[in-house]
């Protein structure tokens, strides 16, 4: 295989949207450029091949770790020379898009995919995590839930989608599954701070059933009907909790739970709009 070694490719460098190139792992895997959209070619391991340069872009991914990433511990004999022909697949469908020149280069005993690391969702995600939460507890709290709301509007679907067969894949969804939920929660921490409970509470009500034990969600889905004079429902929520964890897990809800019921209790406000990062 020739080697791009030396490549130059141009590639934006401000927010996700607008960019001249944008990669998507959140939903379908996908390429985005400013005319059009093209899908990554179905089948595992040519997928999973694109999903190790991925969740390390602008490095070089050695060989080794491509092999492990798609295979595991049971890797054929001719993985090497298996990895080489993904990659050469994988450079004929960038090809044929005729918008992604140089994306994937060779490097000394790997390869790296050539982007800005904003140009790929998740870092961008990550990126406006990471901006979000500082300016919370500075006390800016627009500025916080604009770029709370920006990770999250890159939030398509499952990051990866179907590719957790290897350790190290599973191991990226997990950790991309929980800053997903640790960004929903601090988001709406800064809801609750700014007096947004009514839009909060309509979707709190959602994301309770959907994770029935994520004490988070239901300790600000008990903040937030507090605060907006509901307080019987939001002991029930308490209530409702506390007899699923007790009846499924034999345990009680956590410190910070039976602090909120008790501040309901005593009418405590102030500490009710107390603002908590997990």
């Amino acid at each position: 295989q020739q080697s791009n070694e030396g490549t130059s490719t141009k590639m934006s460098v401000s927010g996700l949207e607008g960019r001249e190139i944008s990669i998507r792992t959140f939903g379908s895997l996908e390429l985005h450029s400013q005319d059009a959209v093209f899908e990554i070619p179905s089948g595992t391991k040519l997928r999973s091949v694109w999903a190790a340069l991925v969740i390390d872009p602008g490095s070089t991914v050695s060989m080794e770790t491509v092999a492990e990433i798609v295979w595991g511990a049971k890797q054929p004999k001719r993985s090497r020379e298996s990895v080489h022909v993904y990659i050469s697949q994988l450079r004929a469908f960038l090809d044929s898009c005729g918008e992604f020149p140089g994306l994937i280069e060779t490097r000394s005993g790997g390869y790296r995919l050539a982007v800005d690391k904003l140009d790929v969702d998740w870092c961008a995600f990550d990126d406006a995590m990471k901006t979000a939460r500082p300016k919370a507890r500075a006390g800016d709290l627009d500025g916080a839930w604009k770029d709370f709301e920006s990770a999250l509007a890159l939030y398509r679907g499952p990051f990866l989608s179907g590719l957790s067969d290897s350790p190290q894949l599973e191991a990226a969804v997990n950790e991309m599954n929980e800053l997903y939920l640790a960004c929903l929660e601090q988001r709406n921490e800064v809801m609750l701070a700014r007096g947004d409970v009514a839009p909060l509470i309509r979707e709190l009500l959602k994301l309770t059933r959907q994770f029935p034990v994520r004490e988070t969600m239901h300790r600000q889905l008990m903040r937030a009907l507090y605060l907006s004079e509901r307080q019987i429902e939001a002991l029930e929520v308490y209530n409702r909790l506390r007899h699923t964890l007790q009846g499924d897990y034999g345990v009680e809800p956590g410190r910070q739970v039976r602090n909120v019921h008790q501040s309901i209790l005593e009418r405590d406000c102030d500490a009710i709009r107390e603002m908590i990062f997990v």
